[in-house]
């Protein structure tokens, strides 16, 4: 495994995430089925599941099914929890261990959510075993900071990588060499080929292609012929792993931090919790060389709900102190509001948020007569 001249991708996706992210938020309801639904508000039940935890996937939830139907598949099972969808809450999490994967190869690229490349070539010296390692340890460490488990895949490239990591769910960790892509690949079902849907599967069994070997093995013609001069190559080429788009990260669209109090505050009492959390965010616009013009806040409460403020500011802004100053003013009001409209608001984690973000425009500087006038 040890090959010095290979490219080294690893695939981290984080395991069910949103069902997840409720359990961590949550503990009580772990082991229970627990479905994180998009309701519509037309009634209560209407709306469509967005994903469900491994419990409910066992007993036939599904993501994308009704509501009303995954009610009914789990009408047995009193103890189902069914959630709304927090971005917010689910953004902030997913910030967090963005920033831990960030943290190990500069070449990055967060694909999702709950998904992100990191391309090792550099880190490892191309070597397998210790891009292997190194995903023990971005399990570990997402473990312990996050409470949250994810699935791991490390091949020659992200196509490989990313089907690695699709073939051990949930907690796995998957090594596929170059020499194993081939036969990795050859055991699967077409419609497992990453980034291959339903229609182009459905065309595809038409020619008589049921498997992945079958479509490596297919006339190039004939696959040109059927779904075009690009794109039939390109299956062709999925089909045996040939993959070779970048790594690399897309726009950045917000940073955002998130702890949990030492105690649940129905007042703000937490500017020393609030400073570092400012710190590591002007840390990463500096990293980012981006400036935030605006700053928000997260509170969720003691009753596991998320609530969230955020303030357009004049001039936008990397500075610790501004995000401080801003996030305080926000936590001071929304204490204040909330006590006087709902009695004793208590809040049990908190965070920041730094989003519309954008390049400077010029060098920073200290203004001078000109810029005033």
């Amino acid at each position: 495994m040890s090959i010095g001249s290979n490219r080294v991708v690893i695939c981290v996706d984080l395991d069910y995430f949103y069902a997840q992210s409720e359990e961590v938020r949550n503990p009580s309801i772990k082991g229970k089925p627990v479905v994180v639904c998009v309701f519509s508000g037309r009634t209560e039940i209407s709306g469509a599941v967005s994903t469900s935890n491994y419990v409910a996937r066992r007993l036939g939830v599904r993501s994308g099914m009704p509501i009303a139907l995954a009610k009914k598949t789990l009408a047995r099972y009193p103890d189902a929890v069914f959630l709304p969808m927090d971005t917010d809450y689910y953004d902030s999490i997913s910030s967090n261990v963005m920033d831990i994967l960030r943290s190990k190869s500069p070449a990055f690229e967060q694909s999702s959510i709950d998904e992100a490349y990191l391309d090792v070539s550099n880190e490892t010296e191309g070597d397998f075993s210790r891009a292997y390692e190194l995903g023990k340890k971005i399990r570990a460490e997402i473990l312990e900071r996050e409470k949250l488990t994810c699935s791991v895949g490390i091949g020659p490239n992200k196509l490989v990588s990313k089907m690695a990591a699709d073939s051990k769910k949930p907690d796995g960790l998957t090594l596929v060499v170059p020499g194993e892509v081939q036969p990795f690949l050859n055991k699967l079902e077409i419609g497992k080929l990453f980034g291959i849907g339903p229609k182009t599967v459905e065309k595809l069994h038409e020619l008589g292609i049921g498997t992945v070997v079958q479509l490596a093995q297919a006339d190039i013609r004939v696959l040109s012929e059927h779904f075009g001069e690009k794109l039939g190559p390109q299956l062709r080429d999925a089909a045996m792993g040939v993959d070779d788009n970048p790594v690399q990260e897309r726009g950045v669209e917000q940073f955002s931090r998130i702890v949990t109090l030492k105690r649940d505050s129905n007042i703000f009492d937490f500017q020393d919790v609030l400073e570092p959390l400012a710190a590591d965010l002007s840390k990463k616009l500096l990293e980012y060389n981006m400036l935030a013009g605006s700053i928000g806040i997260i509170a969720i409460t003691a009753e596991l709900k998320t609530k969230t403020r955020t303030r357009k500011i004049e001039n936008s802004t990397d500075s610790k102190a501004e995000i401080v100053h801003v996030a305080s003013s926000l936590f001071e009001s929304f204490f204040a509001d909330g006590n006087s409209s709902h009695g004793d608001l208590m809040v049990r984690r908190i965070g920041v948020r730094v989003s519309n973000l954008a390049k400077p425009t010029k060098d920073k500087k200290e203004p001078s007569l000109v810029d005033f006038l």
